[in-house]
């Protein structure tokens, strides 16, 4: 089992480090990419990201990952 608490501002303070624009649609498909190859679940990352279910998925579908 895994034990896992997401932490909003570190993933913002990461994403910034990492030179991702954060007010860009495009850069939150980067971030939710990350996410989903981490596996955190799809409900935090469109939380976090703003983005649609439907697109999430599609990033996922997108990159080869099975949701």
């Amino acid at each position: 089992m895994v034990n896992f608490k997401w932490d909003q501002k570190r993933a913002l303070e990461v994403a910034k480090e990492d030179g991702i624009s954060i007010g860009t649609h495009n850069a939150m498909m980067d971030v939710a990419l990350n996410l989903l190859k981490q596996g955190i679940p799809m409900k935090v990352i469109t939380d976090s990201t703003k983005l649609s279910l439907n697109e999430v998925r599609k990033i996922a579908k997108d990159n080869g990952l099975a949701f």
